[in-house]
């Protein structure tokens, strides 16, 4: 059952992040003309050691990009889009991921609608504010806020909206695991009567 669930659960964080690129390639009608693995241990280790405070350099740490991949814009060096994957925003998606394969397992027996709500509430909101897609009209910064761009929000309200990021992620981290555990709760009382 658990390697069923993580299975499940690394196939959702691929899909995830092959969804951004797809979205991003389709929105701009062009592929990516690069593709760059960050030397992430050595860059940590030089994080660590020229930051003077602990507590920043985590918050430094935690934005230390492990790939990206995009499209530079003609005669010049600077990406117009990325695609970026970074360990915090990872580590969610890896949590919302874990979550859906733990409450899609739960629910093939039977499914309860306010659970499966709850998961699919939780899982939108947290995927969408963990995206990692960078735009020159965002100022590049890979961030969650270039999906409303992309769709249209005009650029300066997107990047207003930024900063509710991290609580929507951890709200809808908080609905998903209601969800999975109202799923389970349903699934005992199932298996009593």
């Amino acid at each position: 059952m658990a390697a069923r669930i993580l299975r499940h659960a690394l196939l959702l964080i691929l899909a995830y992040y092959g969804l951004l690129l797809a979205g991003a390639v389709l929105r701009f009608e062009a592929l990516p003309d690069y593709a760059r693995f960050y030397p992430w241990a050595e860059n940590i280790r030089g994080i660590l050691t020229g930051t003077p405070s602990w507590r920043d350099a985590l918050l430094i740490a935690l934005d230390e990009p492990l790939f990206e991949t995009g499209r530079t814009l003609p005669d010049y060096t600077i990406a117009e889009w990325s695609l970026t994957i970074v360990p915090d925003k990872l580590a969610a998606i890896a949590a919302v991921a874990t979550l859906l394969a733990i409450h899609w397992h739960l629910a093939r027996r039977s499914c309860r609608l306010g659970a499966a709500a709850l998961s699919g509430a939780g899982s939108v909101a947290s995927a969408l504010t963990s995206a990692t897609l960078g735009w020159t009209v965002c100022c590049s910064t890979p961030s969650w806020v270039v999906i409303l761009a992309m769709l249209g929000l005009w650029a300066p309200t997107a990047m207003a909206v930024e900063s509710y990021g991290p609580p929507i992620t951890i709200a809808g981290l908080v609905l998903l695991g209601a969800g999975v555990v109202l799923q389970v709760r349903a699934n005992r009382g199932d298996a009593q009567a």
